[in-house]
């Protein structure tokens, strides 16, 4: 068995995999499970691959055995960096994908529903999360403005564009948005509330994820982006 060859073969269908996956995913070629295995995959066969070349580098007298198993390392290094990554980011976060600043009266959709898949997540809020986001997100709370709704309304529109997302409906008090990861395209959809207060006016936000059980603790991240924001 040419044990380089092999390595450097493993290595080249890890990185194939990854794009395979990633492209999959990104354009609908198939299901995002699928995707997300092929992920997987091409970090464990990335995995094997480091780990033979450590293994059998100095063990190789013939160079182009050497060279061979060298280039493995760097082939299969693209997998296990982005799945060390996604695995560092999402560390700790719990099992939810749809994250509000308001667990007792979240804000609710209204566009978003006509861009959702039958197969796509539900957009009715789930009681179950509140304990788990106060637990993980005790930060993630209503944001105070004193500005009327008017003006709050036509700041968290600037924040928004600042912050990537694509601005999809507006009414007086309601705005509704949405945002694409950067990896696999995934959407996530966004509703800011806005409601009037006698000293101004109190800001809402819910960032839900339209497929997947977990989030990766994106949309949580993404409110305190437009809170830290909004706040300054």
């Amino acid at each position: 068995m040419n044990i380089p060859s092999l390595t450097n073969k493993i290595a080249i269908i890890s990185l194939l995999l990854l794009a395979l996956g990633t492209a999959g995913v990104r354009f609908h070629w198939f299901n995002f499970q699928i995707g997300l295995l092929m992920f997987s995959l091409a970090a464990l066969l990335g995995f094997i691959s480091i780990c033979a070349s450590a293994l059998f580098t100095r063990r190789t007298s013939d160079p182009m055995g050497r060279r061979q198993l060298s280039q493995a390392a760097i082939i299969a290094l693209p997998a296990i960096i982005f799945f060390g990554l996604s695995v560092f980011r999402g560390a700790g976060a719990p099992l939810i994908h749809d994250i509000t600043t308001d667990i007792e009266n979240p804000p609710q959709f209204i566009a978003a529903k006509q861009n959702r898949l039958p197969s796509d997540n539900s957009l009715n809020y789930h009681a179950s999360n509140s304990s788990l986001q106060k637990q993980a997100y005790p930060d993630v709370q209503t944001i105070p403005s004193v500005l009327s709704i008017d003006e709050a309304q036509g700041k968290a529109v600037t924040i928004a564009k600042e912050l990537g997302w694509d601005i999809n409906y507006q009414e007086r008090g309601h705005i509704e948005a949405s945002v694409r990861s950067f990896w696999f395209g995934f959407t996530d959809d966004i509703v800011i509330r806005i409601a009037q207060t006698p000293s101004g006016s109190i800001i809402d936000l819910r960032s839900s994820s339209r497929v997947g059980k977990g989030d990766l603790g994106e949309n949580a991240k993404r409110i305190r982006q437009f809170t830290e924001l909004y706040l300054k």
